[in-house]
């Protein structure tokens, strides 16, 4: 088998995936036809069979093609509804979340911390925290929603790194900066079911009260610390989150 080929910017299943979605997209593969097989793939890429079977899952999974077994996958849309489908499975695949999307800040304050977050940030409530605010959305369509609003809370930042945070025409740089994943150690995220308050929904042009996902992550730099802590808010129909277990020593 050959050996598959590396890349510092995506994983090799992202770029086949990639590759997929241009052949859709510019009709070299029209609706109807079917694309390549995995053992075709394997060959055309170099790449191994799971990772031939993982990039046709994803483009499946953005609603573009119908996989049968033993019939192949056939292209059913050229286009894909403007859902983000989220994979996380490492800090690598979190980043390439980032890349693929903006996060433009709508506010930035010193704000109490609200009661229920309080233990997550190891403060007391009402404690003043910098607090920022921003819609996250598609690098590529600029027409469509927003995926979500991101609150950020940021338990320390020096004099310096907070006087950037609180001005919006230095804030995004700012946080970035801070947010260096290169000096990360862990993310801890939490999924919860919630529905969107009049501000969320008013940001999102979504129906108030209407069901949401809730994305609470945590991250930690390499002496464990908390850096900061992102909430992000999703309309139902604009955002999925997907995960895949296996058994223990098996492939996938």
């Amino acid at each position: 088998m050959a050996k598959e080929k590396g890349s510092k910017q995506a994983p090799r299943y992202l770029q086949v995936c990639n590759e997929l979605l241009d052949m859709i997209r510019t009709g070299d593969v029209p609706v109807g036809d079917m694309l390549p097989t995995e053992l075709e793939l394997c060959e055309r890429f170099e790449i191994s069979r799971h990772t031939a079977r993982e990039a046709l899952r994803r483009v499946e999974d953005m609603g573009l093609v119908e996989r049968k077994r033993g019939s192949g996958t056939r292209v059913t849309a050229r286009e894909a509804p403007v859902v983000y489908n989220q994979y996380v499975a490492n800090l690598d695949e979190l980043m390439q979340y980032g890349q693929a999307t903006r996060l433009a800040l709508c506010s930035s304050a010193r704000d109490p911390v609200p009661g229920h977050l309080a233990s997550a940030l190891a403060c007391k409530p009402g404690d003043p925290m910098l607090h920022l605010v921003g819609l996250r959305s598609f690098r590529d369509h600029d027409s469509a929603p927003p995926i979500c609003v991101t609150e950020i809370w940021i338990p320390r930042a020096t004099p310096s790194q907070a006087k950037a945070l609180l001005d919006l025409d230095q804030s995004e740089r700012a946080l970035y900066r801070i947010l260096d994943f290169s000096r990360l150690s862990r993310v801890r995220q939490t999924l919860s079911a919630d529905n969107l308050n009049a501000r969320d929904a008013q940001l999102l042009a979504a129906d108030p009260d209407s069901a949401a996902l809730v994305i609470n992550r945590r991250y930690h730099d390499l002496a464990d610390q908390l850096i900061l802590m992102a909430i992000s808010t999703h309309p139902k129909e604009r955002f999925r989150y997907s995960t895949e277990l296996t058994a223990h020593g098996k492939p996938a």
